[in-house]
């Protein structure tokens, strides 16, 4: 028993000698290195002397297909639809007839045309010129009445010679104030700032408003792309769930030729403000904006869209400049935009 003591003591000598740990050793284990506060194994310890700077804002993700959100009606026209299960129709039209009271044609130089058309004979168009050009088809807001979830089909036709700048509306709804001008409320979706004056791409957006009043718009989820279709007719499909009073429960998907664009899952879209029975406009405006960097002297101007400020349009009342005479980028060709083959539905 005696040996046995001596035997431990004479070891226990050894590695205190030694200065090997008695775990590593048991273990045959090379020791773990120590550990520095605030430092995780494996960085570089020593600060870089000067900070990375941000890192560019990478590309919007593709969105995750949500559950059930196939086009309900893609590829379908007025002449040949099935609404589906627990929807509601509301209106369609092909152009082959007059206009309905509860109906807008509207816009720059816009008639009824043969020239381009989806189905059938006719289909609706206009001019794009100038800057605050417009196009549209809208819809009353007595026609629409309440709901819960709107859908709407349209198809698109851009010519090929068009080329995009600050803003270019897709869709609308859009409640005003009892004076006309003071925005209460509104939802749409725009192609918003090409990449470069007069540009064939841009990117579209879904902006939504999170609050009631002018002024709390923002922009979700937006995807960069080809504006027109190069000559050919593009379906659009846009399924609008607004959300309830001030909860980040709506959703805003959107289909270009049946195929998922971009969507606004779980969102807030409308704000605390009910868009039933509010007016439902397809196309719009075309903004030509004037950027310039040394305002108010308004005679430098900036490189590309966003350089600066645009502020020198409304001081000089250059909205609507045509396009074969712009302040700052170079002329472009005008183009016509046509519209045929709408349904809208709702539940």
């Amino acid at each position: 028993m005696k040996s046995r003591k001596k035997v431990v003591f004479v070891l226990l000598c050894f590695w205190l000698i030694a200065g090997i740990p008695y775990g590593s050793m048991a273990a045959d284990k090379s020791p773990s290195p120590p550990l520095i506060k605030g430092i995780t194994l494996g960085q570089d310890i020593v600060p870089d002397p000067v900070p990375d700077p941000d890192p560019v804002p990478d590309p919007d993700p593709v969105p995750v297909t949500p559950p059930g959100n196939d086009g309900l009606l893609s590829g379908m026209t007025p002449g040949d639809y099935a609404i589906p299960s627990g929807w509601t129709l509301v209106s369609k039209q092909d152009f082959e007839g007059s206009m309905p009271s509860s109906e807008d044609w509207g816009g720059s130089k816009t008639s009824v045309k043969t020239d381009i058309k989806h189905s059938g004979s006719k289909s609706f168009g206009g001019t794009y010129a100038s800057g605050q050009a417009s196009v549209y088809w809208e819809l009353s807001g007595d026609s629409v009445g309440s709901w819960t979830e709107l859908y709407f089909s349209f198809y698109e036709y851009i010519e090929n010679q068009a080329r995009f700048n600050d803003e270019f509306f897709l869709a609308r709804i859009m409640k005003r104030g009892s004076d006309g001008d003071s925005q209460d409320q509104h939802w749409f979706i725009d192609w918003f700032w090409a990449p470069t004056y007069n540009n064939t791409n841009a990117t579209l957006y879904i902006l939504g408003e999170s609050g009631s009043g002018k002024g709390n718009e923002y922009r979700l989820n937006g995807k960069s792309g080809p504006v027109g279709g190069g000559g050919q007719w593009v379906q659009w499909e846009i399924h609008y769930r607004q959300n309830a009073s001030g909860q980040s429960d709506g959703f805003t998907r959107i289909y270009r030729d049946g195929n998922l664009y971009t969507s606004a899952e779980n969102a807030n879209l409308n704000g605390k403000v009910s868009m039933s029975n509010a007016p439902i406009q397809i196309g719009g405006l075309y903004t030509l904006l004037v950027w310039m960097t040394d305002y108010p002297a308004c005679t430098s101007c900036g490189s590309e869209i966003g350089d600066g400020t645009d502020a020198c349009t409304a001081a000089n009342d250059w909205w609507y400049r045509s396009f074969s005479d712009p302040v700052c980028n170079k002329p472009l060709a005008s183009f016509n935009r046509y519209f045929d083959d709408i349904i809208i539905m709702k539940k």
